[in-house]
């Protein structure tokens, strides 16, 4: 066991917490908080969420969590990203026209449109200047374009008895817990482009680890943003209404409905 691991069992059984407690107050799975204290970073769902779980477990221990997040970054340094090399652009260079078949081209030009207006001027003299031809007039077309017809109504959408609750990833990935009436129903994680839908009788409680790519519809009504990229955040959504627990910067727990 490692200084970040050492440090998190030693605060913990200090303050005489076991792990159930500590997972009841973070909202942080037990098999999660265990996985830290035993440096078994490979349990976790990525580095993001490895991070994100140190800092509110330290917090919550009362320990100095920037300096285990800055070990830990250390010890799990981000992925490098492969920039592509650019490919060289083949410049294709097209052959240059001689000059005497440039000209040879503009004066068989110039031959023709004097040969056309030649025949031209000698069709005139042949017609005779008094010949007139009276100008035709067009009438423009009237086209009558049928009356737009009425736009349907929307549809009304179904009424939902109880809560329901749809997770939709916009991007990335997101790891999720949910307790459906008290009982936990899913813990994991769903990639961009994954939904999952959830149904109550009485009450949903909703966790995000990732809450910013994440789009939360509740009975059929898309809610705004829960919280930021990398931000955990948890939400309880009854018949009567929504209660939240999020976890801000300085590791406090804050309650709206």
């Amino acid at each position: 066991m490692g200084r970040i691991g050492e440090a998190l069992r030693k605060a913990r059984e200090e303050k005489g917490i076991t792990l159930r407690q500590a997972e009841e107050a973070t909202k942080i799975r037990l098999k999660y908080l265990d996985a830290l204290e035993r440096e078994e970073f490979t349990q976790l769902p990525g580095r993001v969420y490895a991070i994100g779980f140190l800092r509110n477990y330290a917090r919550y221990l009362g320990l100095n969590w920037q300096e285990l997040v800055d070990e830990l970054k250390a010890q799990w340094p981000p992925e490098e990203e492969i920039k592509p090399t650019p490919s060289s652009t083949i410049q294709e260079k097209r052959p240059k026209k001689g000059f005497l078949t440039r000209w040879l081209g503009i004066l068989l030009v110039l031959v023709l449109l004097w040969a056309v207006n030649q025949g031209y001027n000698r069709y005139r003299l042949t017609l005779g200047s008094s010949t007139s031809f009276p100008p035709v007039e067009e009438k423009p077309s009237q086209v009558v374009s049928p009356p737009p017809s009425p736009a349907p109504p929307p549809p009304s959408l179904p009424k939902v008895s109880g809560v329901e609750v749809k997770i939709y990833i916009k991007e990335k990935q997101c790891w999720i817990s949910v307790k459906v009436d008290g009982r936990e129903v899913f813990a994991g994680i769903l990639k961009g482009g994954e939904s999952r839908t959830f149904r109550g009788e009485r009450e949903i409680t909703l966790t995000l680890g990732n809450a910013g790519v994440a789009e939360v519809t509740v009975n059929n009504e898309i809610l705004p943003p829960l919280g930021k990229v990398g931000e955990v955040v948890t939400r309880t959504f009854t018949t009567s209404g929504a209660t939240s627990e999020k976890v801000d910067n300085t590791g406090r727990v804050s309650s709206t409905r």
